[in-house]
């Protein structure tokens, strides 16, 4: 029992062993990939400085724009994928590049040339996300200012995958928009609550109209004119009696055989109904 108590102890100091020596090696391996990654980016960005320059003139070159629109994505590629050309180019991200600095363009201007003919191109940095190397540069146009972003595919051929000339607002253009937000969240949120306040407000009047419709339906048909019935005086009730004692009489007389009334004597009628 001992002995098997002791073969589990070192078989998991061996594996407590083997794990910290795996996870000593990711660190290492995860270090030098990032000290890799960072060399690169100081290359890509020395190289770019002068490969940009010449993208840009490609970008916002009107016969280039023309060419885009005209030949689809594969034939973009056939085109300017040679040795002749600097750099290689995926044909979704040439088109859709140049169709942004056009765009572009007409809100921020034609791009600053220096006095050495090239554009006036800023610092430009670059980082590293999956398998794309992302480049920024700021440039001078002549409305605004303007930062160019360039997408590369990240492997021996830094293919051109994306771009973008993004205008940069003023801080009075930025305070203005900011502004024209707040009123507009301001109106919204009064709108709301005076449609609110109108809705509360109506309730009062529910009741009422509840009332009067339950009265309409309460209210009977209208009633016909009562009959009049007719009221029989004491002096129209003892003619009647005298009628009916005479023709009693006259009956009684009849059925016995006599033609005088004077014999009979009537003391009292009852009706039956």
């Amino acid at each position: 029992m001992k002995r098997l108590i002791a073969i589990l102890c070192t078989a998991l100091c061996i594996l407590s062993l083997t794990a910290c020596g795996q996870t000593e090696a990711e660190l290492a391996k995860q270090e030098q990939k990032d000290r890799y990654d960072q060399e690169k980016i100081e290359m890509v960005e020395q190289y770019l400085f002068t490969e940009m320059l010449g993208l840009i003139n490609y970008l916002t070159d009107d016969k280039v724009y023309y060419v885009a629109s005209c030949y689809d994505n594969e034939e973009l590629e056939y085109l300017f994928n040679d040795e002749q050309n600097q750099f290689y180019v995926d044909g979704h991200g040439l088109s859709t590049a140049v169709e942004s600095f056009r765009i572009s363009k007409e809100t921020s201007g034609e791009l600053k040339m220096a006095s050495n003919g090239y554009y006036e191109l800023g610092t430009v940095t670059a980082k590293i996300v999956g398998n794309q190397i992302i480049a920024n540069a700021d440039v001078e146009c002549e409305k605004r200012s303007a930062n160019i972003e360039l997408i590369f595919s990240n492997d021996m051929f830094m293919r051109l995958e994306g771009g973008a000339l993004n205008p940069k607002s003023s801080f009075q253009e930025l305070m203005g928009k900011a502004g024209m937000n707040t009123l507009i969240g301001m109106a919204t949120v009064f709108a709301v609550l005076i449609l609110i306040s109108l809705i509360i407000a109506c309730f009062g009047f529910i009741p009422k109209i509840q009332a009067a419709f339950a009265k309409k339906e309460e209210d009977p048909a209208t009633p016909t004119a009562p009959v009049a019935t007719p009221v029989v005086t004491p002096a129209a009730q003892e003619e009647d009696d005298t009628e009916l004692v005479a023709v009693i009489a006259a009956a009684i007389a009849a059925y016995e055989g006599s033609t005088n009334t004077e014999g009979f004597v009537v003391r009292s009628i009852r009706r039956r109904f």
